[in-house]
């Protein structure tokens, strides 16, 4: 099946809870060193003015259990209302976003990121890009996969849609890796409960059932580092992501997101 196209719209009741746009790079041997950071923090202070260290643990899963790998130390620079933020460490730089706007915006805030990384950084290669969003859809119904039938279409629900067991099913995740000409695209999906992303410091913790949708888009393909052109596959990142999204909704959770068209 070729994935239809859709109408831009802008959805106000976004589920979007987190979006993200990454480069991984070639280590920087002087990540470590007192000062090496702070050209790259003085570029982009006027938008994120708010720098912050933190530790990052890793886990690996092997036939021994799960071990944790050395914290990794990273630093994150916030933009006043805390809602956009650029994550760096030694091997990465991230922007992510609470909630969402624009494709033009938030990739034009990656590629000014991006220079500043080049110029103050001596970043030159990629080794990885990555763009993923995670949705969280919450409708008042939604308490069991037989409700979210009417608001998600089956064919992506798959197995459990087509009832051959019987009973309420209140728990469901999935992912599938699906290899494409200019990446791989990872949908992860399912009827969850709580959240899988952390909600604002100012906001309650989420409760009840919703459904993620977690489209996750990326290349590992190892060559120089061009701003235009990572611009320009983000976009198509973007519309891919955009109209899966948009085939997944059925009419009824489509017109409960508010759907406004984009100027």
């Amino acid at each position: 099946m070729t994935l239809p196209t859709f109408d831009r719209v802008l959805f106000k009741k976004t589920p979007i809870r987190l979006a993200l746009a990454q480069i991984r790079f070639p280590l920087l041997a002087r990540f470590g060193e007192g000062g090496f950071q702070a050209p790259f923090f003085e570029a982009i202070k006027s938008e994120y003015p708010k720098p912050s260290r933190e530790k990052q643990t890793g886990y690996n899963i092997s036939p021994q259990g799960i071990q944790s790998t050395t914290a990794e130390t990273l630093w994150r620079c916030s933009s006043r209302d805390k809602l956009w933020a650029v994550v760096l460490g030694e091997e990465a730089v991230t922007l992510e976003v609470r909630g969402y706007s624009s494709v033009e915006e938030f990739t034009h805030r990656f590629s000014t990121v991006l220079k500043a990384v080049c110029q103050h950084l001596g970043v030159t290669d990629r080794v990885r890009l990555g763009m993923r969003y995670i949705n969280e859809i919450r409708h008042p119904e939604g308490v069991d996969l037989n409700a979210w039938l009417k608001l998600i279409r089956p064919e992506l629900i798959g197995f459990v849609a087509h009832g051959i067991v019987d009973g309420a099913c209140n728990h469901l995740f999935q992912e599938m890796i699906i290899r494409r000409d200019d990446g791989v695209l990872a949908i992860r999906h399912g009827l969850l409960k709580g959240s899988v992303v952390d909600p604002p410091p100012s906001n309650p913790p989420a409760d009840g059932r919703f459904y993620l949708l977690d489209y996750d888009y990326y290349d590992a393909t190892e060559c120089a580092l061009n701003v235009d052109e990572i611009s320009e596959r983000l976009h198509a990142y973007n519309d891919t992501m955009y109209c899966l999204f948009r085939w997944t909704l059925q009419e009824e959770l489509y017109n409960y997101l508010e759907p406004t068209y984009a100027a």
